[in-house]
């Protein structure tokens, strides 16, 4: 197994949460024998497809934990991210960003993929939690592939918050749309080595560019309504007793407000 998926199996395990209560859509390839590995249940989606599939899936059982893993997400399928995000849908998306940059911090880095275009990228890439944070996301953290233990810590808190939690994890793959046991392990050891750890630092400030080394870290923890408790609380005022709350919420504060089962 590598480093993702050992980091997401510590994770799973610190959060307490059952893995027969997990959901993961992803539209990169899990092998099935990651799948056993995990004790999921797991999905293959179209690509960029994920989020929605798992919007889908918490509102179909709210009790459910959804972990949409995403590749590329910020192209395909980036404006289900922004909504789910505004909307504060209850999901941890994990995205596996595979991008491979030719300098980090004034090195060369010792190898870099091919690309679909024989020209050089030249528009600058979305920064990820900056992104996630600006449109609505309670939880923000980014690491890379190697920061097995602080991975697994974010994951775990992820996985126990209501809303919409985002982690950009940066693991280069040797080409695109592999799955995801495939990882370059000297480009992620520069990658790493060319990291360094701001937790609670502004997702304004850890775009990654060339110049400058990789910040990684914990950067938003926040609270507010989640999408099932904003619908309850809303149509609880309007409707009274004649409204049923759907889902697993807690208690509201306003006339009508009850826990809609399990």
């Amino acid at each position: 197994m590598n480093s993702i998926v050992t980091a997401f199996a510590k994770g799973i395990e610190k959060s307490g949460v059952k893995p027969s209560m997990i959901c993961v859509p992803s539209d990169i390839p899990f092998e099935p024998e990651v799948v056993d590995f995990l004790g999921v249940d797991f999905f293959h989606t179209t690509r960029g497809r994920a989020i929605p599939f798992g919007t889908g899936l918490k509102l179909g059982n709210p009790a459910l934990k959804v972990v949409p893993f995403i590749g590329d997400m910020m192209t395909l399928g980036g404006n289900h991210f922004v909504h789910g995000s505004r909307r504060n849908m209850e999901l941890l998306v994990i995205c596996i960003n595979n991008f491979v940059y030719k300098k980090i911090g004034g090195q060369s880095v010792p190898k870099t993929a091919p690309a679909f275009s024989p020209y050089s990228t030249f528009d600058e890439p979305f920064n990820i939690p900056h992104l996630g944070n600006s449109c609505g996301a309670l939880y923000t953290a980014r690491w890379t592939a190697l920061h097995i233990d602080e991975l697994a810590n974010s994951i775990a808190e992820a996985l126990n918050k209501r809303g919409m939690s985002m982690i950009e994890i940066l693991a280069p793959g040797p080409n695109y749309y592999t799955d995801i046991k495939h990882i370059e392990s000297n480009v992620l050891n520069f990658y790493y080595e060319n990291s360094v750890i701001k937790n609670n630092e502004d997702p304004r400030n850890v775009e990654i560019t060339p110049e400058k080394k990789i910040v990684v870290g914990k950067f938003t923890d926040k609270e507010r309504p989640t999408f099932l408790e904003t619908y309850n609380t809303q149509l609880s005022s309007v409707l009274g007793d004649k409204f049923i709350p759907y889902g697993c919420v807690p208690p509201q504060n306003k006339s009508g407000g009850r826990n809609g089962g399990d």
